[in-house]
């Protein structure tokens, strides 16, 4: 990676900085006299509309070179290996939400979520965004400041790449830095430290997959809150198998099986005999299980085909 491209990232982001200042100053003193009135959070083009034509025609050039600034600044995450896949999400974030706030919009990004009623499933809604709100324009200049020092920070990550190796690529081409963590797999179920027999089925599920080299980890192994944190939705990412089982049909265990199938992430699935399923997964292959040595036996079977290996000894 040449160091003065990666230098002309930050020059660009402070001309762009600099200019958006000034044009949410003068939005702002131009917008000062007008009545706004109690539509101003129900129609999201109420400010954009009152802007006067040189306003939208600035606007217009400060989003063409903020979009080609953040497209540039993603051609080069594949040189650098600092960065993530965690930031190229944050690239986009930042960049949608500036583009809104230029245009005096609130931008928001909706996370999978799973609707449930008490403690059954009901479905499962996909990722989403929306901007149907206005910003009076020193709001929209908060929210400007915060994204683009997002965006800095991500141009410090790949000038300190400059000079490291970068992982090789695979065989269509592509890099693997932002990519699957291989020899890994993540275990979604039910958790209870009053059930001891879930410990038996979380220690067999490693076990199986420790024998095929791959390091298996379950939510209470790299957290201690009881709640869906990013860090747990991270694992269901970037694990390169994902293991859910579905007994006590827990509703965070279909929160985290839906934000994976809405990933296009294949799930290995199972269940102890005489668990049902609930509609929204009854589709799928979910095997079930009578004891453990029952359940070690499929998932090793499972693994089996999915590696192409077959192990030597049994269960």
């Amino acid at each position: 990676m040449q160091e003065s491209a990666v230098s002309s990232f930050g020059r660009l982001l402070q001309d762009i900085g600099d200019e958006a200042a000034q044009y949410f100053q003068r939005a702002s003193q131009d917008l000062a006299e007008e009545n706004l009135g109690w539509d101003l959070r129900r129609d999201p083009d109420h400010c954009w509309r009152r802007l006067a034509r040189e306003a939208r025609s600035l606007v217009r050039d400060l989003s063409n070179r903020l979009a080609r600034c953040s497209s540039e600044i993603a051609a080069s995450f594949d040189t650098a290996p600092l960065v993530s896949g965690e930031d190229i999400h944050d690239l986009r974030k930042s960049t949608k939400a500036m583009l809104s706030a230029l245009k005096l919009r609130k931008y928001q990004f909706h996370e999978v979520e799973v609707i449930c009623d008490e403690d059954r499933v009901l479905g499962v809604q996909g990722a989403r965004q929306t901007e149907n709100e206005c910003l009076l324009p020193l709001e929209a200049a908060s929210v400007f400041r915060a994204h683009i020092s997002k965006l800095r920070d991500i141009v410090l990550l790949i000038e300190a790449s400059s000079g490291l190796d970068v992982p090789k690529q695979n065989a269509s081409g592509i890099s693997q830095i932002n990519q699957i963590r291989y020899g890994t797999a993540f275990i979604m179920m039910w958790m209870d430290g009053a059930r001891p027999e879930l410990i038996d089925v979380v220690d067999a599920v490693k076990e199986i997959f420790n024998l095929f080299g791959i390091m298996a980890v379950r939510a209470d192994d790299i957290e201690h809150e009881g709640q869906i944190s990013q860090r747990v939705l991270k694992e269901i990412r970037t694990s390169e198998y994902l293991f859910a089982d579905l007994t006590g049909s827990r509703p965070n265990v279909y929160y985290e099986v839906g934000y994976a199938h809405a990933l296009r992430r294949s799930v290995i699935l199972y269940r102890r005999a005489g668990t049902e399923l609930h509609f929204d997964l009854g589709g799928y292959n979910c095997p079930s299980y009578a004891n453990m040595r029952d359940l070690k036996e499929k998932l090793r079977k499972r693994l089996e085909l999915m590696t192409n290996r077959v192990l030597k000894d049994g269960v």
